[in-house]
């Protein structure tokens, strides 16, 4: 089944073939975004197998046309209207989200709910699914709004049990830096080709750069792939960091294709290059080059870094060398655990890109200070 989005009259049509027969839909708006939210929303149903024939819970209603409190027929409350998906796809319409938005964890949300087809009010599908407590809070937060929403619209009726679940307590994922000698370890490794197969396609210290680079600024990985040379100000001694790389989320919740976007903050912020950073920049660039090319370019002419085959060679890396697995990410946190660590969390904080002091204390506090000599004596 495809889609095609078209304009018609100021309206917009979505044309589709059903069965070798050509169909068009009007869904009866001519804003662009919603239009293509309905298309979405069209194609996901289809792949699940729950596509509507009929094409009514396609059709667009907006706000105006929801406002009326109008109760749901018995006959309707016993088929799909108090479906939770039915409330969660009128909610949604409603709130006219950035493709992007909607393509991230509203979608996700959606799939969880579609897989159950749960009436609105149940909780017992949610409350036993195997969710980690950060995924399942964001969810029960999207669904508790839903609710709220759908009650207010009199689209349901009743008490909401959505209002007392409790979030869950989970146990957040501490920082767990590398030491200094295991930095120098892994860089070692990296730089001399430990633990590569000479069969390789690309050698582990293609990698060397990128991840030295990482070490040493705490940028997220995707910032630093998505680092330009004219983003390096070598006179000034500074590096802007007002991009990154990331999944292309406007087209399909299930793309791969990488392209730039803002940060995760959407804030640009500017690091300071230290004697090292500098040494390891320069022996990094060869010759002039181009301003708008990438510090650290794909292997064998990718567009961009491939960041599934740095995972990769890292925990080959860190197998053979013995040592306990963390995630690349890490080294942000090892980056950031040593700045608190030799000047303050003021620093790291800065560095980190972040407003407040409360993500770095949570995170970095346990590494400030030596405390041998700070307990009382009586």
């Amino acid at each position: 089944m495809k889609f095609n989005l078209g304009l018609d009259k100021g309206r917009y049509r979505i044309d589709f073939t059903l069965d070798g027969k050509r169909g068009r839909f009007y869904p009866g708006t001519s804003d662009e975004l919603t239009s293509k939210n309905i298309v979405r929303r069209m194609l996901f149903d289809w792949e699940q197998g729950h596509f509507d024939l009929t094409l009514q819970s396609y059709q667009f209603k907006n706000r105006t046309q929801l406002r009326p409190k109008t109760k749901l027929s018995a006959s309707s409350q016993q088929n799909t209207s108090t479906k939770l998906l039915t409330v969660w796809d009128r909610w949604v319409e409603s709130l006219n989200l950035p493709l992007r938005t909607l393509n991230n964890h509203y979608h996700c949300c959606r799939v969880m709910i579609a897989k159950v087809n749960p009436e609105w009010n149940d909780l017992t599908w949610f409350t036993q699914s195997n969710l980690s407590a950060s995924t399942w809070n964001t969810r029960r937060r999207f669904i508790k709004s839903c609710i709220i929403w759908a009650l207010s619209e009199g689209l349901v009726e009743g008490k909401s049990l959505w209002s007392g679940l409790k979030a869950r307590k989970g146990r957040r994922t501490a920082a767990n830096p590398l030491t200094r000698e295991e930095i120098r370890l892994v860089l070692d490794a990296f730089e001399n080709d430990r633990f590569c197969s000479k069969f390789s396609p690309c050698k582990h210290s293609f990698y060397a750069p990128f991840l030295k680079f990482l070490f040493l600024t705490a940028a997220r990985p995707g910032e630093a792939i998505a680092l330009q040379w004219k983003h390096i100000d070598f006179e000034n001694d500074l590096i802007e960091i007002s991009e990154a790389i990331g999944r292309d989320l406007e087209t399909s919740p299930y793309t791969t294709r990488k392209v730039r976007k803002e940060t995760k903050t959407g804030n640009t912020r500017f690091l300071p290059i230290s004697s090292t950073l500098r040494g390891a920049l320069l022996s990094h660039r060869t010759g002039n080059v181009n301003p708008d090319s990438l510090v650290f370019p794909g292997a064998r002419n990718e567009r961009f870094l491939d960041t599934r085959a740095f995972r990769e060679v890292w925990r080959k890396v860190l197998d053979g060398l013995g040592l306990k697995y963390r995630n690349p990410y890490q080294t942000r946190h090892t980056a950031l655990s040593h700045i608190a660590q030799d000047h303050s969390l003021l620093a790291a904080a800065r560095v980190a890109g972040h407003k407040s002091l409360d993500m770095v204390s949570r995170h970095y506090a346990r590494f400030v200070g030596d405390l041998t000599d700070v307990m009382p004596e009586f």
